[in-house]
């Protein structure tokens, strides 16, 4: 299967732009529904209740753990993310509220400067973006806005000028480790696995997954239908970065 893989992406032209990822990740969703010879559907369990993910599991022949941060934090998948060149880092945002008439001054564009900027569809309200947390205690509301705002302010005056901060949210990123290839993501098979005994990982894209999912999920499921990653690695070595 050597030389069989065609690299692709997503490809943006015409300046900057911005996906609605919701309405893309739905038509990728109905994609492999399309796909699959079997009917696939969701299944929800019970948010207070751990899922037994051995007998969940057992019927499948392969499993692919794509969660991002769901892999590592509170160890909900894998037992420990020191088994993994990645670290958790925490990422506060907040939401903002501009006034409906001075709203009508404010481009509908999204700003992307080291921070983000990304309008709320049919609504006054900007989302802006994100700390960059190591610590263990998280920043407080005080220090948050105040992150953000120190490196946003020049960018968007406007919108602090004139907005209101209206709630914040916080969620977890995977960032793989740096290494001469800088931040690579983690795509491969799993040597040891608790719940499954053919699983492969593919997490650590961070802000790039939506510019080379489609490269990497091609890369990997080459993987899973040669049933050997070397065919694929042999010629991609910079894939087993995480092994090595």
């Amino acid at each position: 299967m050597t030389g069989t893989v065609s690299l692709g992406g997503l490809l943006l032209t015409n300046g900057c732009q911005v996906i609605h990822v919701p309405s893309y990740l739905q038509g990728l969703w109905e994609a492999c529904q399309e796909l699959s010879p079997n009917n696939i559907h969701w299944r929800i369990d019970d948010p207070n209740t751990k899922p037994d993910w051995k007998v969940r599991l057992e019927d499948f022949d392969t499993v692919v753990l794509s969660a991002g941060s769901g892999l590592f934090h509170d160890s909900i998948v894998c037992n420990d993310a020191g088994e993994f060149p990645v670290d958790l880092v925490r990422g506060q945002s907040i939401e903002m509220s501009i006034d409906s008439k001075t709203a009508e001054d404010y481009p509908n564009e999204a700003i992307l400067c080291g921070k983000y900027f990304t309008p709320i569809p049919n609504s006054n309200k900007v989302l802006i973006g994100a700390t960059h947390e190591y610590k263990s205690e998280a920043f407080d509301a005080e220090e948050v806005v105040e992150e953000l705002k120190s490196r946003s302010y020049d960018v968007s005056p406007f919108v602090w000028d004139n907005g209101s901060v209206m709630r914040m949210t916080c969620g977890y990123r995977v960032q793989t480790r740096r290494g001469n290839l800088g931040r690579m993501p983690i795509i491969g098979q799993m040597k040891n696995c608790d719940f499954h005994d053919n699983a492969y990982v593919f997490t650590g894209l961070s802000a790039r997954g939506l510019i080379y999912h489609g490269m990497y999920g091609d890369l990997l499921s080459s993987m899973i239908v040669a049933k050997d990653e070397s065919l694929i690695t042999d010629e991609y070595p910079h894939l087993l970065w995480w092994k090595q």
